[in-house]
């Protein structure tokens, strides 16, 4: 399954999803443009030369720009773009969990690709693995020690309720350590049958992963190694009609909570019953026992279904992901409740903390930016100009040496031209410029 070549284009550019939305689909921004040819014009001058700390340690943040296949990198400690370039590929929900922090040494980053996940270099953002999994959806997590990376492949909201010829979803673990022999492969596999799998999410001790089967109204424990699942937990009845539809999950940092995202509704591309969405906060502190504490609707002051979430370094808050209401919700988990709606001026359906854990990054699809949270105050710091379609983000301490020849094809790109490869990634129905 492991290899270490680009993936081939799709016949369509790289599309694989129905109603991804095309970003250039109004015309080119004449802002852009003429920022792109200010940009190409200077490229040579600059010679490489944007940061200091190009090829260095120092708080990063790197955001995954969907609609033109590029990469911007903000410095965390000023919350400024550094620059934006060309990679060819994109990710809508990276390994952002461990291997983020200011003590971590780790320099890989782990995006979604459509068909696997995909492995690049923080130094240099080049490629160095791709692992198939067969499947176009998967959620990728690294394990704390950063030895391992675990991967759910297979659901998403839109499976099919009752396939004539389900397949078999899988849940994989990969070899992380770029010091191994073995790097980039595949070190255990566990099918799961028509699970849906949605989700990815780890204890701070390493020992237990967390996996929400949309399809099978289960959360799935499983041990991390031996890889193993240990067991399955129900997740009850929906709190109105149709099924509960578990499809992403978050772990606190000190181990205590699960926080699960749920569709609420039926399963598939056009439901007769349309999903509402709710929040569930589960008691995991006895691991292979979780234990549902409050489940979250909209009658409890949920502005719109969440997408995803992520856990305040205390784990006394969590920030859901509401893009229908062009919102980050904020959630007391000590109260179990809604305490405020935080405006990001767009859509967004992830995030990120930077490596300290004291701001949040949103790239905001609809608005081209990102919208730095600052944890204590709970509201907007400043916004941040991207590249087209800013979807997913991850924290990181290795400041990348990039080179003219990518922040040129990353200035032809933003105008709407083919530059190169563009990989695909997936993303939730309706909810990302993924095409």
């Amino acid at each position: 399954m492991a290899r270490t070549q680009e993936t081939d284009n799709e016949t369509d550019g790289g599309r694989t999803n129905a109603t991804a939305r095309d970003p250039f689909r109004s015309g080119i921004d004449r802002r852009r443009v003429l920022h792109s040819s200010a940009t190409i014009g200077a490229t040579a001058t600059l010679a490489g030369c944007l940061s200091e700390a190009s090829g260095q340690r120092a708080p990063t943040v790197y955001v995954f720009n969907t609609g033109d296949r590029t990469l911007s990198l903000i410095d965390a400690d000023t919350d400024e773009l550094i620059e934006t370039v060309f990679i060819g590929t994109t990710a809508s929900f990276p390994a952002n969990q461990y291997g983020t922090g200011v003590d971590s040494t780790y320099d890989t980053l782990w995006l979604n690709v459509s068909g696997g996940v995909k492995a690049l270099d923080q130094q240099t953002v080049d490629e160095v693995a791709t692992i198939e999994t067969g499947f176009e959806p998967n959620y990728p997590n690294l394990t704390p020690d950063e030895n391992h990376l675990l991967v759910a492949s297979g659901g998403t909201t839109t499976l099919e309720p009752d396939p004539a010829d389900p397949d078999d979803h899988v849940l994989v673990r990969i070899d992380a350590d770029r010091g191994s022999d073995t790097f980039g492969e595949v070190t255990g596999e566990l099918e799961v049958g028509y699970a849906g799998p949605c989700d990815m999410t780890l204890t701070p001790d390493g020992e237990y992963a967390f996996v929400p089967n949309i399809a099978d109204e289960t959360i799935s424990v499983v041990r991390v190694d031996p890889f193993e699942i240990v067991r399955h937990v129900d997740v009850g009845d929906p709190a109105g009609r149709g099924n509960v539809l578990p499809f992403m999950a978050t772990a606190s940092f000190d181990g205590e909570y699960l926080l699960v995202e749920n569709g609420e509704g039926e399963l598939g591309p056009d439901p007769a019953i349309q999903r509402d969405g709710s929040e569930s906060i589960w008691d995991i502190s006895t691991p292979e026992q979780p234990v549902e504490l409050e489940r979250i609707t909209r009658d409890d002051g949920l502005p719109a279904p969440p997408i995803t979430s992520e856990i305040g370094p205390d784990s006394d808050v969590a920030y859901l992901f509401t893009p229908a209401a062009d919102a980050v919700t904020v959630i007391d988990l000590e109260e179990r409740a809604v305490v405020r709606d935080i405006d990001v001026g767009g859509s967004a359906i992830a995030g990120a903390w930077g490596p300290s854990r004291e701001t949040l990054y949103v790239p905001v699809q609809t608005a081209n930016h990102v919208a730095v949270i600052d944890h204590a105050q709970r509201e907007v710091l400043t916004t941040i100009e991207t590249g087209e379609s800013p979807t997913g983000a991850v924290g990181g301490m290795v400041r990348p040496e990039t080179t003219s020849s990518q922040r040129v094809r990353s200035s032809l790109a933003s105008l709407g031209l083919t530059v190169g490869e563009r990989e695909p990634t997936f993303c939730p129905d309706d909810n990302c410029y993924c095409g």
